[in-house]
Formats: structure tokens, C-alpha cells, sequence
């Protein structure tokens, strides 16, 4: 079984994460397979327009300081748990594209 590159645990609900949101102009060649929590982290965190802007890898993404935390927090939990992530303070008001 495969580890998802941002928590490094077993990936039990592998999802695959545009790098670059296909509505914002991303291709199946910018894909990363993720865990399901990551990926919902990421989406609570992030609006489409700063995914693309500015955290189109993984790197970028765990240099995120609000984002490795929850990476760290998700690292602990157990693999096969699926966590409910709540769209941040910043997100809460906009679109997904903004």
C-alpha cells in the first residue's frame, strides 16, 4: 500500500488531488494521489485560486504554516479513521474559486 506524501501514513482512502484545480486551468498530468483526509484538509484551507497560485505542490503546501499543522495533527490519527475537517474562517465566506 501506498503512504500519502503529505502524512506519510498508509493511503486507506487514496483520493487524487489536482495540484492545479482543473477549473483553474489544471490536467491529469499535475495530479497527486493523496489521503481522502489530506485532501479535505487542503480544500478547507485553500481556495482553488490560491492553489493555483501559490501551493501547486506539495511543498509548497507543507511550507504552509495553518497546513503542516494539520498535516502533523492528521499524522497521528489512525489511517483507517476518517477525519471531519471544517472549511477555515478565511474560506467560510468565499467561493471555492476565491
Amino acid at each position: 500500500m501506498d503512504k500519502c506524501p503529505l502524512c506519510k501514513r498508509d493511503n486507506y482512502y487514496p483520493s487524487d488531488h489536482h495540484l492545479v484545480p482543473k477549473c483553474r486551468g489544471g490536467t491529469t498530468q499535475n495530479i497527486e494521489t493523496i489521503c481522502q483526509n489530506c485532501h479535505s484538509a487542503i480544500h478547507a484551507i485553500f481556495s482553488n485560486k490560491e492553489l493555483e497560485a501559490d501551493y501547486s505542490t506539495v511543498e509548497a503546501l507543507l511550507n504552509h504554516d495553518k497546513f503542516s499543522k494539520t498535516v502533523k495533527f492528521i499524522a497521528k490519527q489512525d489511517p483507517q479513521t476518517r477525519i471531519k475537517t471544517e472549511r477555515s474562517k478565511e474560506q467560510q465566506g468565499r467561493t471555492r474559486n476565491g
